[in-house]
C-alpha cells in the first residue's frame, strides 16, 4: 500500500515543520533558520541544510521535482524579492 504525502501547494503558505527537501528531511523551518543565519543563495542553503543532496526528487516529493524551486521562493520571500 502506497502512503500519500500531501503538501502545500504554495510553499509560502506552509507551515515550517512540512518537508521542501524530501530526499534530505530538510524542512521549511530548516530553510528559514538558514536565511536568517545568512544564507542569501541556493547554494548557500544547499550547503547549510544539506538540502538537494540526494537527487531522488522525482521519486520522494510530491511535486515531482527538485525541491530547487521552492527553497528559491523562500529565500526571495524572505529577502523582499516578489520575482
Amino acid at each position: 500500500m502506497e502512503t500519500r504525502v500531501t503538501y502545500t501547494p504554495n510553499i509560502l503558505d506552509a507551515p515550517e515543520e512540512e518537508l521542501v527537501c524530501y530526499c534530505s528531511k530538510v524542512s521549511k523551518g530548516d530553510i528559514l533558520l538558514a536565511i536568517r543565519h545568512d544564507a542569501a543563495t541556493l547554494a548557500d542553503i544547499k550547503a547549510i541544510t544539506g538540502a538537494c543532496a540526494v537527487g531522488r526528487c522525482e521519486e520522494l516529493n510530491p511535486r515531482g521535482r527538485c525541491c530547487s524551486k521552492e527553497i528559491l521562493a523562500l529565500t526571495c520571500n524572505q529577502a523582499g524579492d516578489q520575482r
